[in-house]
Formats: structure tokens, C-alpha cells, sequence
């Protein structure tokens, strides 16, 4: 294998930052680069020829690696940037980005793939996080209105599915414009924050507790099995917030509108508005919540 004696690959594999690594045609590591190695706990490359990642990284990680090689080796074709992670030892994610091309003899035959892995955890890191900040309020750090579109467009799927029933619960705050005003707004952000923590002790956590906007919160009530849940929720939570937000004065309070799928509606806009509205008649009435 003329590629496997060249000093230019002798030179990668001594000091490049990335995994580099040549296997045969039965998926056996016939030679890797020194970083790989001290990556894998071993401190000479040579301790690792022969293996195979299933028994490197385990079955699960090993069968989908082989069935990459495999493929790249039957078809000639290479494969380019795969995303791969694995959980290490310590139970961390490792993300990484993997190149893998077809070795040939000088007669054409393919005898085995040269592979590249580079590590992307801060890469992957950045994009989770462009993706939390993209789905989440950065106050309270509960879903944001994106997000909780989506989660209704879900839970119509499924209870279109099912033929079941879940609820929206559209809660406004009474008296909190007051505390901006009188005590400022880091008083106000307090509240804010102490809501978004009591909210979702009080609901399951495949239900969703969104902030749709200043003082405006909803609660998504997946898989509901009659109307009367969403009730029952909805007195719940008035209640906590009454008790808990400012217990000695009792000066934010709670009007809760309640819309139910599919009989107020067959999409988010329509349910939105209609638990906006039932939400508006409470405040109206000073009652806790009203049904749509």
C-alpha cells in the first residue's frame, strides 16, 4: 500500500489536529494517527490495529460506522461531512465530522477507506444554543410564541390522530403593569421569573408553559380527557399565582381564558384567539377564568 509508506502521510498522522485513520476491507483499523490514539486512551497507535469500532465504541455506535465503511467501500463513492456523536465514558456527547474515502491498489481495486474526523463539540455547542435562543424567551427561559406554535401544531396532529382533546390556557396578569410602575421593572422581572418557575410545577412536563409576550403567558394541556381538566388547571394555577407571586398583598392576580381542540378551533391562530378572548370576558368579569 504505497499511500501507508509516504512520509506526507506519515507526517498526518503524527501531527495533525484530526482524526485520521485507514481500515480494510473488513472494517479493521489498519493504521491510525497518534491523536486518535491518545483520543482513545491508548499511548502508541499500534495498540489499536486490528479493531474494529464495534469493539472500540460499542455495538450501537459500531454497527452505524461499519454500515458507512461498508458503503463507501462497495460503492467507490465517498462520503463527505457526516455528522457523528457518541456518548464518551463520562456520559458527554461527543460531536464530531467525518470524511471518508476509497483506497486503491494500483490496479483500481478498493482495499480499504482513508477516514478524517474532526470534533465540532463547540461548533454543535453554538448551534444548540442559536437554537435554545432562537425557541426560548431569554427572560424566563420558557418556550417562546415560535415554539409553542410548533407544539400546538403537534399536539393537532395527534389529537386529529387519536380523535382526543387538548387545551390552550391564555393567562394575563392583573396588577402587573402596577408593580412596573410603582416598583420598577427589576421587581417586575422578578415576578416574571418566579411565574415561569411556578407555572410548570403545576402541569406535566409533556404539557408546554410558553411566554407569549410581556406579562402573557400560555399553557399548552396535551391529551386532555375531558374539558373539566383544563378547569381544574386553570383554578390551579390561579390560584398559585395569587398565593405565591406577592403574598403579602396579593396584587397580581390571574385572568385565564380557556380554548379547547378541536371545538374552538382547527388551528393555533384560531385557538389563540379564541383563549385570548375568554381571557379578556374574565378580566372583564374579575373571575379567574373563563371558557371559551
Amino acid at each position: 500500500m504505497i499511500i501507508a509508506d509516504s512520509w506526507i502521510l506519515t507526517t498526518l498522522m503524527e501531527n495533525t489536529a484530526d482524526s485520521i485513520y485507514i481500515k480494510d476491507r473488513q472494517c479493521r483499523l489498519w493504521r491510525v494517527s497518534r491523536k486518535m490514539a491518545l483520543d482513545l486512551g491508548f499511548s502508541n497507535p499500534e495498540e489499536i490495529y486490528g479493531k474494529t469500532d464495534i469493539e472500540l465504541f460499542g455495538e450501537e455506535f459500531g454497527q452505524i460506522t461499519l454500515q458507512d465503511d461498508l458503503q463507501v467501500m462497495e460503492t467507490g463513492q465517498p462520503m463527505m461531512g457526516v455528522i457523528e456523536s457518541r456518548k464518551s465514558s463520562t456520559g458527554a456527547t461527543n460531536w464530531t465530522s467525518a470524511t471518508k474515502l476509497p483506497l486503491r491498489n494500483d490496479q483500481g481495486e478498493i482495499i480499504g477507506l482513508l477516514g478524517i474526523t474532526r470534533e465540532i463539540n463547540e461548533l454543535k455547542g453554538s448551534e444548540m444554543e442559536f437554537h435554545w435562543l432562537a425557541t426560548h424567551d431569554p427572560l424566563t427561559s420558557l418556550a417562546n410564541r415560535y415554539l409553542l406554535l410548533d407544539r400546538i401544531e403537534q399536539a393537532i396532529l395527534r389529537a386529529r390522530r387519536d380523535d382526543g382533546l387538548f387545551a390552550l390556557l391564555f393567562i394575563d396578569l392583573n396588577g402587573f403593569k402596577q408593580v412596573n410602575d410603582l416598583a420598577g421593572h427589576d421587581q417586575g422581572d422578578r415576578y416574571l421569573k418566579l411565574i415561569a418557575r411556578l407555572l410548570p410545577e403545576q402541569v406535566r412536563t409533556t404539557d408546554t408553559v410558553a411566554r407569549f409576550g410581556g406579562d402573557e403567558f400560555v399553557v399548552l394541556l396535551n391529551g386532555i380527557n375531558q374539558v373539566k381538566d383544563a378547569t381544574l388547571i386553570a383554578e390551579k394555577l390561579a390560584q398559585v399565582i395569587h398565593d405565591q407571586v406577592d403574598p403579602l398583598t396579593h396584587c397580581v392576580t390571574a385572568a385565564i381564558g380557556i380554548s379547547i381542540f378541536p371545538r374552538n378551533g382547527q388551528d393555533a391562530d384560531s385557538l389563540l384567539k379564541a383563549a385570548d378572548q375568554a381571557m379578556y370576558l374574565a378580566k372583564k368579569s374579575a373571575i379567574h377564568f373563563t371558557l371559551a
